[in-house]
């Protein structure tokens, strides 16, 4: 197509470009507009900035609450027989003492937890637990498929249940079941505490440290 065949549509073009490039001008030299483009341009900027500052301090506030563990039982023992033994159950769950009876050989705990996110964190929502059972335990496969087993349920006090909590409320970060077991020994002390991972048990005296060691070493 030569230009002499194209000078019709240059034509028809033209006056809409005039018209167009006449309302630029007028809008770009109008008193004030440059001014709120400027103004209207940093209000955007500065609210950028505060989302991302806020997000910043939702990840913090998360990454403190999860690193802080919380102290929820502590457990003291004494041997009554051959792999017998009396533990003494302290919850912060309740603020009560139970006296039970283990078989075995070890303890071990068992809870449900969730965790949070979003502005529960930044509000000082801790995670939530429920202590479900305290059972014991053999080391020998054969004793545990065919000796007395110990459970005791430790759902009965409980305030709520998960899926009564975790149905209405929002910003749940995990949901997520969590044991520990030690070796029972006697006047052993043991801590239990809930971190990020779940619970963590640790010994607290002597004797507890002593079966801790010999367990690893068996």
């Amino acid at each position: 197509m030569t230009l002499m065949t194209q000078w019709p549509l240059f034509a028809v073009l033209v006056l809409p470009g005039l018209v167009l490039a006449y309302i630029a001008l007028r809008l770009l030299v109008r008193r004030g507009w440059v001014r709120g483009f400027v103004r209207g341009s940093l209000g955007l900027a500065c609210l950028a900035g505060l989302i991302i500052i806020g997000l910043f301090v939702v990840d913090l506030a998360a990454y403190r609450a999860f690193t802080r563990e919380m102290a929820i039982a502590t457990l003291s023992f004494s041997q009554q027989g051959e792999q017998i033994y009396e533990v003494s159950l302290e919850t912060n769950q309740d603020q009560q003492q139970r006296t039970l009876v283990l078989n075995g050989d070890e303890w071990q705990l068992d809870a449900r937890v969730l965790t949070w996110s979003g502005p529960l964190v930044v509000f000082g929502m801790e995670p939530v637990y429920r202590l479900d059972r305290i059972s014991g335990r053999y080391q020998s496969v054969e004793r545990e498929l065919n000796a007395p087993r110990s459970v005791i349920d430790l759902r009965a006090d409980a305030l709520w249940s998960a899926s009564e909590v975790s149905d209405w409320l929002p910003w749940i970060n995990a949901r997520f079941g969590s044991s520990v077991y030690l070796p029972m020994v006697d006047n052993g002390l043991f801590e239990v505490v809930l971190g990020a991972q779940g619970l963590v048990a640790r010994p607290v005296n002597e004797p507890a440290r002593d079966a801790l060691g010999q367990w690893f070493s068996d």
